[in-house]
């Protein structure tokens, strides 16, 4: 097949769905000068893989990103993050971990390609609890990135904050008493630039030695210096978490980007240091979904699984406050009716995709999440896999068995779909 015959094909009305045995066809073999000069051979391939993920044929896609490993690897080694990261969804969905981990290798391989995407991929990872491949990549890319001449100064941090969880978890499990050894968890550190300074590690530690520790004054230490208290909660949650089977790296990153939201929620309203608790854990719906909006992405990025992930962890966070008194039955309500307004919105304008954020029902369920809840959830996250991209009112035609047995929730969802802010 000539060029010009291909490209009469590929632009033709009937695509590259129905044209997808021709297209294969022509990229089975060496491709012609002539297309290699004269067309954007990038768009092509990512039209072809895209336009089938987005039909659902991911047989086709998983055939024609094999076929362009092997016969065209330099051209794959160039673009491989566009494809790798679906293999990565893909993969971690139908619990291959290995093959989810080998879809990995050329982010590890070449961690300065597109750093951005290699972030990406490596929280879904994190999400799906692959907590040795987050290791892994942190200790081999930490140098490339920090020496990089191609990103920003500073671009290594993100990885920095990983290893700080993972050895933080670390030198908890290996300390019989759990009393963290403070100067070797320093010590290990060193590498990755990540300093403490004054009391910040005591705090830190507090936390981790005293888990269970009587708050009998909690609204006094919160009011007296939030910052300070904050480090020591956030690693009484840790272990709270860990109890769940949750590692600190994972938690630890969840938890960051709520109190992330929390702060720059109580710096635009202008509210005082010297808050009560309540005031500063109560959530504005209209502000978090806007928070969660930008975490999505946008026409250069697909976040949305750290939108997904966030959103669904904050419910451990608000069991977590209110378990130990922190916050009062009204704030923790307001919150987990938040939740149900945004997770219906999410559902609702993202039914067709849910799939490849299903890591939410590998997470142990919250504690203030019903078990019909969860599992049907947990259903229509998988069911998604096979629904088409179309108007919710055809979707919910496929979904309506799921609603129907997901209560309250699926109010969130039908309410949810007739508003479209994603």
């Amino acid at each position: 097949m000539t060029t010009k015959e291909f490209w009469k094909i590929y632009i033709s009305k009937d695509g590259v769905i129905k044209n997808f045995d021709n297209i294969f066809d022509f990229f089975s073999k060496d491709l012609p000068a002539q297309f290699i000069d004269e067309y954007d051979v990038e768009e092509v391939i990512l039209e072809v893989s895209g336009h089938n993920i987005t039909a659902k044929n991911f047989e086709n896609v998983l055939k024609f990103t094999e076929l362009i490993q092997k016969q065209h690897p330099v051209l794959y080694k160039e673009y491989f993050q566009y494809f790798d990261d679906f293999l990565i969804d893909y993969h971690s969905f139908h619990h291959n971990r290995a093959e989810a981990e080998r879809s990995f290798s050329n982010f590890l391989e070449n961690p300065e390609q597109n750093y951005d995407q290699l972030l990406t991929a490596l929280n879904k990872l994190l999400y799906y609890q692959h907590y040795e491949i987050v290791d892994k990549t942190v200790m081999n890319s930490y140098d490339s990135i920090k020496n990089s001449d191609k990103l920003i100064p500073g671009a290594e941090y993100d990885l920095a904050v990983l290893k700080y969880y993972l050895n933080l978890e670390y030198f908890y499990k290996i300390s019989t008493d759990k009393t963290p050894d403070k100067k070797e968890f320093e010590k290990s550190m060193l590498p990755y630039d990540f300093k403490f300074n004054g009391n910040t590690l005591d705090l830190i530690l507090k936390g981790i030695i005293n888990p269970d520790e009587e708050n009998e004054i909690l609204n006094e230490k919160f009011i007296q210096n939030r910052h300070d208290y904050l480090l020591t909660l956030q690693s009484q949650f840790l272990v709270n978490m860990n109890r769940k089977k949750f590692g600190f790296v994972l938690s630890g990153r969840l938890w960051d980007k709520m109190i992330e939201f929390l702060e720059e929620q109580a710096s635009y309203n202008k509210q005082k240091k010297r808050q009560m608790p309540d005031d500063f854990f109560n959530v504005k719906t209209d502000s978090y979904e806007e928070y969660l909006s930008d975490l999505s992405g946008d026409f250069l990025t697909d976040n949305r699984s750290e939108m997904i992930a966030v959103l669904w962890a904050s419910v451990y966070i608000y069991d977590f406050l209110f378990s130990i008194g922190l916050i009062h039955q009204a704030t923790y309500d307001s919150f987990k009716l938040t939740s149900k307004i945004l997770k219906g919105k999410i559902i609702a304008n993202f039914t067709s995709e849910l799939w490849n954020s299903n890591f939410v029902h590998y997470w142990k369920k919250p504690d203030s999440i019903s078990d019909a809840e969860f599992n049907e959830e947990s259903k229509l996250f998988q069911k998604s896999l096979t629904l088409k991209r179309q108007d919710f009112k055809k979707t919910r035609k496929e979904i309506n068995d799921v609603l129907k047995e997901l209560g309250e929730l699926s109010d969130y969802i039908i309410q949810g779909a007739e508003e479209d802010n994603y």
